[in-house]
């Protein structure tokens, strides 16, 4: 229970199987309107058994379980913090620094983590999986081998640390080999989506050996590229004229933001040669909303800068 008198509300199954080996987390829920992973990680509790696992599974369904009750998206409700960029070590400070410090605590012994992610109902995302490429040789070569068998065009291998979630760093600090899977958007958790983030938590399974069978590696490209967004200066309405997946140029029209009467108040254009990772497919933008300096509600189009 934290200090306020909230309760830390964190669901975790434990299937232990009947050989030893490793241990792996699958966690999803972080941010609570992300609902492909979480349907995903339900099926796998309900597929993998004891007697053909070796090793120990922890299953995260939803990490962020107030907030999931409550329908919100990226912030937690209690405190208004994103809770993705929060580091463990502070149990008596707010809400979500007390329910990261609760996460981490429970999974720091793992081997190996997934952490399940997909655009919510505001976000068209393109579907890829980003890598944690610090620590040692051996982390980053496991968290390769996790990523390369979901099925998702693009593996991103990050080893700068601006673009690196603060508890991924935290685990590979930890030794422990990690991936985010980014699979679904706009709130929907289509069937195939659902699929992707599911059969890829198999696949790794057996990559390490903890269930039997040869696991899939579906063909992959490397991204490789600066991570940037486009936000807006000014509430209004939206109008994105690229899609997720889109391959800008220098200077391409990106889209608008207009008063509700449809009057062009800002126009934005590519810097770079980039790739639409997401666009923000909500056309409200409210740029007043920055809580704890948290600019999500004016964020346009995530962009990954392509190298040359």
């Amino acid at each position: 229970m934290h200090h306020t008198g909230e309760v830390i509300d964190l669901p975790v199954s434990r299937i232990s199987g009947v050989n030893p080996g490793p241990q792996m987390t699958v966690m999803s829920g972080m941010h609570a309107g992300e609902y492909s992973g979480i349907l995903a990680a339900q099926r796998l509790m309900e597929a993998v058994k004891p007697d053909e696992l070796s090793g120990t599974l922890l299953v995260i369904p939803v990490i962020s379980t107030r907030a999931f009750m409550e329908r919100n998206m990226q912030l937690n409700p209690v405190d208004q913090k994103e809770i993705h960029f929060i580091r463990s070590g502070n149990p008596g400070g707010t809400y979500s620094e007390m329910l990261i410090d609760t996460l981490f605590n429970v999974v720091k012994d793992s081997h190996y983590v997934i952490d399940s992610h997909s655009g919510e109902m505001a976000q068209a995302l393109f579907s890829w999986v980003p890598v944690t490429m610090l620590g040692t040789p051996a982390t980053m070569q496991k968290s390769l081998e996790l990523a390369r068998v979901f099925d998702v065009e693009y593996v991103e291998p990050r080893n700068d640390e601006p673009s690196i979630p603060p508890l991924c760093l935290e685990f590979s600090e930890a030794g422990i080999a990690n991936i985010r899977v980014e699979c679904g958007k706009q709130g929907v958790p289509t069937e195939h989506d659902v699929s992707t983030h599911f059969n890829g938590y198999l696949a790794a399974l057996q990559t390490m050996e903890m269930l039997p069978g040869e696991p899939a590696r579906p063909p992959q490209k490397l991204l490789k590229g600066k991570r940037s967004q486009v936000n807006s200066s000014i509430s209004g309405v939206w109008h994105s004229a690229v899609k997720e997946g889109d391959v800008v140029e220098h200077g391409q029209f990106l889209g608008k933001v207009t008063d509700y009467f449809g009057n062009t108040l800002e126009e934005h254009f590519a810097e770079k040669k980039s790739m639409v990772l997401y666009y923000w497919s909500s056309q409200a933008i409210n740029a007043e909303r920055t809580p704890h300096g948290y600019n999500w509600h004016n964020g346009l189009v995530s962009l990954l800068d392509l190298e040359d």
